[in-house]
């Protein structure tokens, strides 16, 4: 199986044959990914990036890219959340300083020979992924307070806040991995979408798990219920979803658009309404209204494919 570079933590430096030899396997078959630039050519860009002036507590503890869901999270929030965001010229250098040693380790990986190992390599290629992983980690730190700001507004009485915290950081980690600082955008647009996406989609499962295991005669209660409470998610998130469903209505029928407006109390709807409540008032049975929402969502995910209502319809359970 191939190994990826999120989980290689670069080995101590060999010191016998058998061990480099072991190390020349290990990194052949680690995949090193990393965002292409054609100026990592330049025979003088090393040079240049270990000049540049690195933003204070570059190198810290790998300890975040070695966190999960076992340890107590809540117990560095403190400390995590404590780094300066950073400039935009210190985002970019670090992204590049990344990028650009995660590439030098890739290109002496292509040349290890398993029959010759060679220890100068093997060290070179731990150095490269040593300071790509600090210049992660300092990403990664500088940060936090996005992964907490967007958590906090995303707990639900069924998803913790230390369980969306944990892929919170993850979905971070991998955004950072994917982030192409060369396209002039910030890295916390980016990370945004990623880091929001997936703590909708994990509400929306856990949504679905529940009222798959949850028996038929309780059914009619989550209805009822549901019409006088306002929706689990932050309201200014919720608001915005709604907004975004509103754009789109234009192209739904009136009973569609009836029955859209109850359910996600757009408009002047301020409560969910019920499914029978919505029958009782177009003079059909609570299924059919069931059947039309269905089909209602269903076209405005074909007008909105690219856009985050395709995390409120994940939400919603369709």
């Amino acid at each position: 199986m191939i190994a990826c570079l999120e989980t290689s933590i670069p080995a101590p430096k060999s010191t016998s044959s058998s061990e480099v030899t072991e190390r020349t396997l290990e990194l052949l078959e680690t995949e090193i990914n990393f965002i292409p630039n054609a100026a990592f050519n330049s025979a003088d860009l090393e040079e240049e990036i270990l000049a540049e002036s690195m933003p204070d507590e570059l190198h810290i503890s790998g300890d975040l890219l070695t966190l999960n869901t076992s340890q107590n999270i809540s117990s560095h929030l403190s400390r995590l959340c404590q780094a300066e965001v950073l400039t935009v010229d210190a985002e970019r250098n670090l992204f590049r300083r990344m990028n650009y040693f995660k590439f030098k380790a890739n290109v002496l990986r292509s040349q290890l020979d398993p029959a010759a190992p060679d220890e100068y390599k093997i060290n070179k290629i731990d150095q490269y992924l040593s300071e790509a992983l600090n210049s992660r980690a300092h990403l990664i730190r500088s940060n936090m307070r996005l992964v907490v700001s967007i958590v906090k507004k995303c707990v639900t009485p069924h998803v913790s806040f230390d369980e969306l915290l944990s892929d919170g950081i993850w979905s971070l980690i991998k955004a950072a991995d994917k982030f192409d600082y060369s396209r002039g955008f910030r890295f916390s647009t980016y990370a945004y979408h990623a880091i929001s996406n997936f703590a909708y989609r994990k509400i929306a499962d856990q949504r679905k798990t529940n009222v798959r295991f949850m028996p038929a005669t309780h059914s009619s209660m989550l209805d009822e219920a549901s019409e006088q409470s306002k929706p689990v998610m932050d309201v200014r998130i919720w608001q915005e979803m709604s907004e975004l469903l509103a754009k789109t209505m234009n192209h739904l029928d009136e009973r569609e658009q009836l029955i859209i407006e109850g359910r996600f109390a757009l408009g002047d709807q301020h409560n969910v309404r019920t499914f029978q409540s919505l029958a009782d008032e177009l003079g059909i049975s609570k299924e059919r209204v069931r059947q039309l929402e269905k089909r209602a969502v269903a076209k405005l995910r074909l007008e909105a494919a690219e856009t985050d209502l395709e995390m409120m319809c994940e939400f919603g359970g369709y």
